[in-house]
């Protein structure tokens, strides 16, 4: 913060008022989060496995009548019990801490790379002798195992040894790997996994992973307004949307790539306001932003058009910093991106760049057959073959960024009243920016081919848009100040906020549902 805003705050009667109102906002949310953290858990009503479980019992007794009826021994009939007894306490039992094959891919990555026992090995000859190695990140495994299933997978062979192929998570391994460590740490010091105590072990890494960094994500931002906002409804506004009208609370029960890469633009853009902004030109800054950009890339691909503006921005005007302290620490990123994918698949190619790996037949291991679900995909999967069908319900149907938030058609009144007034010079390259972005990245979505035309499968909001939140947070801003003048506006302003919270709050225990909106339309169009 520069000395300029520091005075600024110091002569405001209301600054410090407004810090414990965020301080308040924060933890409250901060707590809702927690507790739908600890909540986790797939199966939403536990009173049919409940029941079902109650009656092991009384089919085990039936069991047994029926083997003394058959004569059989008390050493056949006390195995074939306890052989029953398993396979039914194995069906009924159906919670698991993981909500999607989504998370699903990313945990058992997770898995292999910490527990020795799930590690995929094969044998190669070295110096005239044969050795075990580990296939590092292939999860053969733990894909078979009850309750680890997913669709996110592909397939493939490795140079040295076409004629065997294994099956990985889709996803780029940098983030699962550096998600890995507190895993790694859980493991080590208590011994726990996730077969021993899976509940504990997923929630207590959603915290670490999700919660924790979204919490700094929501101060950083809150700073952030404080600097642009003019006034204190504008302040208290998006302070209040940026804790409880967004989606980043609503996946933060699911394991995923979009909230640690909102959480690295903003401290990413949080160093380049201090740069460009406050004029404070020291290398630590750099390297902050240039990191956290870069991890956000690596994270969210299309984010690379925040890290590619970026960085050309701070070159062009700050060439030396940014030769000494932004392009290595991005190198260092980058580097880990490539390295960690040519480890696991020997290509520098992430794996969802090869259509080819999706689709498979037949594959055979541990005893158990598996075919890929690409080859054959259902429900919104299939993908919308109406171009413009897929228009509407991308931005104002159903499952529309601006139907479900609301708050978001400010922003973008905001960015298009800022490019065009005389404001702030710094702020208005930073609106152009964000315009610029989601320009292309509407254009990008809405130009793919069918088979991607899927919303981002079955969710309650676009999550592909995620990383832009904390862009067109600051970008509604302008148009906030200018509706805080007049009650009419602020209500209506109040009322998007309210329908955006709704958003939010409707997939109370799994993100990975409908939104409440396309459970609205469907209850319309079947009267």
């Amino acid at each position: 913060m520069n000395p300029e805003t520091q005075k600024n705050n110091a002569s405001d009667t209301n600054y410090f008022l407004r810090r414990q109102i965020y301080a308040v906002m924060i933890i409250v949310s901060a707590g809702l989060c927690f507790g739908r953290i600890i909540a986790v858990d797939n199966v939403k009503d536990r009173s049919v496995q409940d029941y079902r479980t109650s009656t092991i019992r009384r089919t085990l007794e039936e069991k047994r009548q029926q083997l003394e009826a058959r004569g059989a021994s008390q050493k056949s009939i006390d195995n074939e019990l306890e052989k029953t007894k398993r396979n039914l306490e194995e069906t009924y039992r159906t919670e698991r801490p993981t909500l999607s094959a989504n998370d699903r891919s990313r945990f058992c990555t997770i898995r292999v790379l910490v527990e020795p026992n799930l590690r995929e090995t094969r044998i190669v000859e070295k110096n005239g002798q044969k050795q075990e190695v580990v296939v590092p990140y292939a999860i053969d495994k733990i894909r078979t195992q009850r309750g680890w299933d997913s669709i996110d997978i592909v397939c493939h062979s490795l140079p040295d040894d076409p004629s065997t192929r294994y099956l990985y998570s889709t996803k780029p391994p940098l983030l699962p790997t550096v998600m890995a460590i507190p895993y790694w740490i859980i493991y080590k010091t208590t011994g726990w996994t996730f077969d021993t105590e899976p509940f504990f072990v997923a929630r207590l890494m959603l915290v670490v992973c999700h919660l924790i960094p979204l919490a700094i994500g929501w101060i950083l931002t809150i700073s952030l307004i404080e600097r642009f906002a003019k006034n204190d409804w504008t302040k208290l506004f998006a302070a209040a949307f940026t804790c409880f009208g967004t989606f980043l609370s609503t996946f933060v029960v699911t394991l995923n790539n979009h909230l640690p890469a909102v959480f690295c633009i903003i401290v990413a853009l949080d160093a380049a306001v201090r740069i460009c902004f406050d004029g404070d030109l020291r290398k630590r800054w750099f390297f902050i932003a240039a990191f956290f950009a870069a991890f956000a890339f690596a994270c969210e691909l299309p984010s690379a058009l925040f890290f590619a503006m970026l960085g050309l921005s701070l070159l062009i005007r700050y060439p030396r910093q940014t030769l000494i302290a932004g392009i290595p620490a991005a190198v260092v990123v980058i580097a880990a991106f490539f390295t960690t994918n040519y480890i696991a698949h020997k290509t520098f190619l992430p794996a969802y760049s090869q259509q080819d790996w999706y689709f498979f037949e037949g594959y055979q291991k541990y005893g158990k057959t598996i075919n890929s679900y690409w080859s054959n995909p259902r429900g919104p999967d299939v993908g919308e073959p109406n171009r413009l069908k897929y228009a509407y319900h991308f931005t104002i149907g159903r499952r529309g960024v601006f139907s479900l938030t609301p708050v978001w058609i400010l922003a973008m009144m905001g960015m298009l009243t800022s490019l065009f007034q005389k404001n702030d010079a710094t702020f208005r390259n930073l609106t152009r920016m964000t315009f610029l972005m989601t320009l292309i990245c509407f254009a990008f979505y809405l130009s793919m081919g069918q088979e991607n035309r899927n919303y981002g499968g079955v969710t309650s909001g676009l999550r592909w848009l995620f990383w832009l939140i904390p862009f067109w947070t600051l970008t509604s801003l302008p148009i906030l100040d200018k509706m805080s003048k007049y009650a009419a506006f602020r209500g209506l302003a109040l009322l998007l906020l309210f329908l955006s919270a709704t958003s939010v709050a409707y997939p109370l225990w799994n993100p990975w549902s409908p939104s409440w909106l396309e459970w609205f339309m469907k209850y319309i169009s079947a009267r």
